[in-house]
């Protein structure tokens, strides 16, 4: 064959392949296989969770759900960086449908500016976001209905991509599902907002995101810090920061979980809430003021479930240390994912905390029950008081000796719980008499010189419950409340479109209530693996550094606070009667020579900063030329093996 020939059948091989994969595409795409989809990634990021698939398997063949997807695709309008987002959701939408069997149908509209489809979007509350002077406005939202129950996504952030099917999923679980589950809210702080009174200009605080997204989901209903009785038909009790709480209302809540009840508690030993919300009664006015402890404990339940507990203690640590109020801070803790427990349900798949003055839990065994760990701090840690916490708030840690052992921040038990209250419901405690004294218990003998009191019979049984009826039921205890305010679970989205969630705080109250509530499918669902992973190598290893100039700067940070309250004393006071300052050459020289001295320190530390940063930048940009080089280098090896091994067989012919 001539070489013109060869040239030829090459040229229309390649257009017969051509034609093929053309006519394959049109051919699969006609049959509607036209989503097939290989997901090759690391953790399934774009194929349906189980839990999903499970929540979809619920949806009654006589009640389906439709689903309406609204996205704009008006090149003129829509960002493009927008446009691949919208076609993924599209893609993982069809997924949805494909599962039901034909109990989901979708429908995929495009409300572009000024048309039709755009009022179909208003009406269906999906939120526009203008784009130009002119007011146009894109949509990119959903609504997912099932008879006349109804859920709209308003608008889908590409940042928040990873909550997408667990927010679609729970739309599902909601829209199918009639009838509310009750959770009970305990607080002393106004975590579930303030309603307006009538003729009130200024309107009262919002209720915390939690709250909001709570009461989205289920029936929220509050239950009184001083309650002597739980609503048996609460299905889980949330309690924030219990600081005023008594033996009464401890029984209550014992009761309740020993009935089949389960508790999701928030204690802290420094709430930095409690103390903002705190307020001193006005002199002017006559309002009492509301004041709120800063520190919250449930000391006799926390004996029978077997835990310890210092509420006056916080956990320090140097590993872990976050930043807040601008300035880095032990007390601030940003606990990455390899101290979160992977194994438990509530906490799988979480890859952050962030905790404010978090206190530490001890464990003692108790027969019947399990206790697990679900987040804990690093070894670099230890505890302080209170009084030091709250000096980290305008001054750096100056002394710092880690215990080397790693504080437990907060656990989930399960298994059969004993009471905490054996001997039946506490007595009222006594009036005071009018000649003071200790307040005494009903129970207690009569006092001498009274009238001979009956003997004393068997206490009669109240019907208190003395162990749980069944082993199913849960307890989560964290100790840190501050967790939950917006502020440390949020951030705002770039897009400015609304807040989206940061970190574990928010996910995993949300997961122990789901768990809790019997709808631990939408768990398995949230849990997803995130795309965007965090640099936890590079943090490791700046981490690594600042632990190496560390004693170096505590010392010289020593040396200058020492320096500066010497100079403090050493410095010539003002005579105001005479108006002068007096003071001798010797004085003056010890000033100067202290000065120079805290110079020096000043210049040290900077070169010290200096040296670290140095450190920092090498590693970054070690990493960067690791990522932007060696991919290319890998692949340009394995071509040039490949054209080796190609030219020796062709040499070898």
């Amino acid at each position: 064959m001539s070489a013109s020939n060869k040239t030829a059948t090459a040229g229309i091989t390649a257009l017969l392949v051509v034609a093929i994969i053309i006519a394959l595409n049109f051919l699969v795409g006609g049959v509607g296989f036209g989503n097939l989809r290989l997901d090759l990634t690391e953790d399934g990021l774009y194929t349906l969770s189980k839990g999903t698939k499970n929540i979809i398997g619920h949806i009654s063949a006589d009640e389906p759900v439709t689903i309406k997807f609204y996205a704009t695709n008006d090149d003129r309008v829509m960002p493009n960086l927008l446009k691949p987002h919208a076609r993924s959701i599209e893609d993982l939408l069809l997924e949805y449908e494909k599962q039901s069997g034909g109990n989901i149908t979708l429908e995929v509209i495009h409300p572009n500016p000024d048309t039709d489809e755009e009022e179909k979007a208003k009406d269906d509350e999906i939120r526009g976001m203008q784009v130009n002077q002119q007011g146009d406005q894109i949509y990119l939202g959903l609504s997912v209905q099932c008879l006349d129950r109804k859920e709209v996504l308003p608008f889908l952030n590409p940042e928040d991509a990873t909550a997408f099917e667990y927010d679609v999923s729970r739309a599902i679980a909601k829209v199918i599902k009639p009838k509310k589950t009750i959770i009970g809210l305990m607080s002393p702080m106004p975590v579930g907002g303030v309603p307006s009174m009538p003729f009130q200009q200024q309107r009262g605080p919002e209720a915390w995101a939690i709250i909001q997204q709570l009461k989205a989901d289920y029936e929220v209903r509050d239950v009184s810090m001083t309650t002597d009785k739980v609503d048996s038909d609460i299905t889980v009790l949330l309690i924030i920061h219990p600081a005023t709480f008594t033996q009464k209302t401890q029984y209550a809540i014992d009761q309740y979980l020993l009935g089949g009840g389960h508790i999701i508690a928030f204690v802290d030993p420094h709430c930095l809430l409690a103390q903002a919300l705190s307020s001193q009664p006005n002199p002017m006015t006559g309002q009492p003021g509301n004041m709120i402890n800063t520190s919250s404990d449930m000391p006799e339940l926390f004996k029978a479930w077997g835990l310890t507990y210092q509420k006056d203690m916080v956990v320090a640590d140097m590993n872990y240390r976050g930043v807040f109020n601008g300035r880095p801070n032990p007390t601030a803790l940003q606990i990455p994912a390899k101290s979160i427990n992977q194994d438990e349900r509530v906490t799988s798949g979480l890859q952050s905390f962030t905790l404010i003055n978090a206190g530490s839990l001890g464990i003692e065994a108790k027969e019947g029950l399990n206790v697990a760990t679900l987040v804990s701090s690093s070894e670099v840690s230890d505890l302080i008081d209170t009084e030091a916490a709250e000096k980290l708030r305008r001054e750096p840690m100056v002394n710092f000796t880690p215990s080397g052992k790693k504080k437990i921040l907060g656990v989930h038990i399960t298994g059969k719980f004993k009471s905490a209250f054996p001997n039946g419901k506490p007595a009222d405690p006594m009036p005071k008499a009018e000649s003071g004294g200790a307040q005494q218990d009903a129970s207690a003998p009569a006092a001498a010189g009274a009238a001979p009191a009956a003997p004393a019979a068997a206490k009669k049984d109240d019907g208190s419950l003395k162990e749980s009826k069944t082993s199913e039921s849960n307890v989560i205890v964290f100790t840190d409340a501050d967790m939950l305010y917006d502020a440390f679970c949020l951030r705002q989205g770039d897009l400015g479109v609304g807040a989206i969630t940061s970190g574990g705080n928010l996910p995993m109250v949300l997961n122990a209530v789901e768990l809790f509530a019997g709808g631990g499918d939408l768990i398995q669902v949230r849990n997803r693996k995130a795309p965007v992973r965090p640099f936890t190598l590079f943090k490791e290893m700046r981490e690594s550094v600042e632990e190496k100039y560390r004693p170096q700067l505590v010392k010289l940070e020593k040396e200058r606070q020492d320096l500066a309250e010497k100079l403090s004393k050493a410095r010539p006071q003002l005579d105001l009667k005479k108006g002068t300052l007096i003071v001798d050459q010797g004085t003056m020289n010890n000033i100067k020579e202290m000065e120079t001295n805290s110079k020096k320190i000043d210049k040290q530390v900077r070169e010290i900063r200096k040296e670290m940063n140095k450190e920092d930048e090498f590693t970054k940009t070690l990493i960067k030329i690791g990522n932007v080089f060696m991919v290319p280098l890998i692949v340009g090896v394995v071509g040039l093996i490949l054209a080796m091994q190609r030219r020796v067989r062709t040499a070898a012919a």
